[in-house]
């Protein structure tokens, strides 16, 4: 009943959008430059990237969608809501490239990402880590980008990968964001003990991703609690065991939904490890003005309004 209804509530959040024109925009000119393609090892590669006013030295931030999704869903392409959105509109106030790659079909017909999830039923074999890391590189090279800040940020099996870049390719990130995402407890990925700071936003009452820890839905893979992935990326990182805790601004009261701020400072390298503990918040990225539906609400349970899940990430990244 439960996959049932995911699956109402995405093909409802899809049939209520009317799909904009896709429109490319000449090379130099600012904005998104939709449909790229890239060759990794013979397979043909998609990409949409924005590029700022000014691409010499300027940061980039690659932005992951999430299982059964699409980057043009994960932008709001199609008219949806997405809280991804207001990436946009950072990266034309802070002059960021972004990067929005697109999984590729998994043996359950979904497009996903191959992340470090060995039980994670249905994800796509594709030689990810790879893209990414030759898709950085040639952004580098073409808009004259800059190689030592760059940033990974996704939702659930986006975080997920965002999580194996850290591992596989940590000297190509300067930080990452797991949204809705935790540890996975059965690894297939290389384990780096490279200092690098992490970001995790994850709801108390997520039915996909459990705080707690334990199996995910829909043969999604086992995680780890959400405070056991915090003790990794602390003691990785040799940070301050003992965390600034904030309580923020519980401005939207209709939500059901409070955040606290966990912040762990003094790592190696400079390093931090920051927890969004979004007490009675569900699976989904919290937005003050991209609101998701009662009935995709209904499958993913309470979307936090106090925050801007786009605008917190990068507070934290450009500091790195």
């Amino acid at each position: 009943m439960k996959n049932l209804l995911f699956y109402l509530a995405m093909i409802v959040l899809m049939l209520s959008c009317s799909k904009k024109e896709d429109i490319n925009l000449l090379p130099g000119v600012q904005g998104w430059h939709k449909n790229n393609t890239i060759d990794i090892s013979g397979t043909s590669r998609n990409y949409h990237i924005y590029l700022p006013q000014n691409t010499s030295n300027a940061p980039m931030v690659i932005l992951f969608h999430g299982n059964r999704s699409s980057n043009d869903e994960l932008l709001g392409f199609s008219n949806a809501k997405a809280p991804y959105k207001i990436w946009e509109e950072i990266a034309a106030q802070e002059n960021i490239i972004l990067i929005a790659p697109n999984g590729t079909y998994g043996s359950s017909g979904h497009r996903g990402w191959n992340d470090c999830r060995s039980d994670s039923e249905g994800n796509p074999d594709a030689y990810d880590v790879l893209f990414i890391d030759q898709l950085i590189d040639f952004i580098v090279s073409e808009h004259d980008a800059n190689a030592t800040s760059v940033f990974a940020v996704g939702t659930s099996n986006g975080g997920h990968m965002a999580m194996r870049l850290a591992q596989e390719m940590p000297e190509k990130l300067s930080a990452f964001a797991a949204i809705v995402a935790s540890n996975p407890v059965n690894s297939q990925c290389t384990s780096s003990a490279l200092p690098i700071s992490a970001l995790f936003m994850n709801g108390t009452e997520d039915p996909i991703n459990p705080y707690e820890g334990g199996e995910m839905s829909s043969n999604r893979g086992e995680v780890f609690s959400a405070q056991e992935t915090i003790a990794y990326w602390v003691n990785r990182n040799q940070t301050d065991s003992n965390p600034t805790v904030t309580d923020l601004a519980n401005t939207d009261t209709s939500d059901n939904s409070s955040v606290k701020k966990h912040l762990y400072t003094n790592g190696a390298n400079n390093t931090e490890v920051v927890l969004y503990e979004v007490i009675g918040g569900g699976h989904t990225e919290p937005s003050i003005s991209e609101r998701y539906g009662n009935l995709f609400k209904a499958v993913v349970k309470e979307q936090n309004g106090d925050i801007e899940m786009a605008n917190e990430v990068w507070n934290f990244f450009k500091t790195k």
